[in-house]
């Protein structure tokens, strides 16, 4: 009888669960794909990004003639902070999608990371780029 105790106990604290909701979390999909590169040398007194900001349509995704369209969203606007969450610009994408981060290389001294954070049709995003 011992025996089966001992047995019993560890199998009784693999069947219980500790989850409480405050502790746990649900990870979505940003509503927006961001395709952010840098177009001039770090070296330079200038550092600039540009991003193009789409939106996936996959309603065609199982059809090999539409497939995924990729549509630019404008007159997004988007905060990039640092690691930190230090405002460093707020920019709007034009027409294209597109938007232009230019800042002086010495403002990003110590700053290892870039985020781009928005909200699109009432969805948050942030997408991170780093240095």
């Amino acid at each position: 009888m011992k025996y089966l105790f001992l047995f019993l106990l560890p199998l009784s604290f693999l069947t219980t669960s500790c989850l409480e909701d405050e502790n746990a979390f649900t990870v979505e999909a940003s509503p927006v794909k961001a395709d952010i590169l840098m177009v001039s040398d770090p070296a330079d007194e200038t550092v600039v990004y540009q991003g193009t900001f789409t939106e996936l349509d996959k309603a065609g995704i199982l059809d090999h003639n539409v497939g995924i369209v990729a549509s630019p969203v404008s007159n997004l606007e988007i905060s990039v902070t640092d690691q930190e969450q230090n405002l460093l610009e707020s920019i709007v994408t034009d027409t294209d999608g597109r938007a232009t981060f230019s800042v002086p290389a010495a403002s990003l001294t110590g700053v290892t990371r870039l985020e781009w954070a928005g909200t699109y049709n009432g969805q948050a995003f942030r997408i991170l780029k780093n240095l």
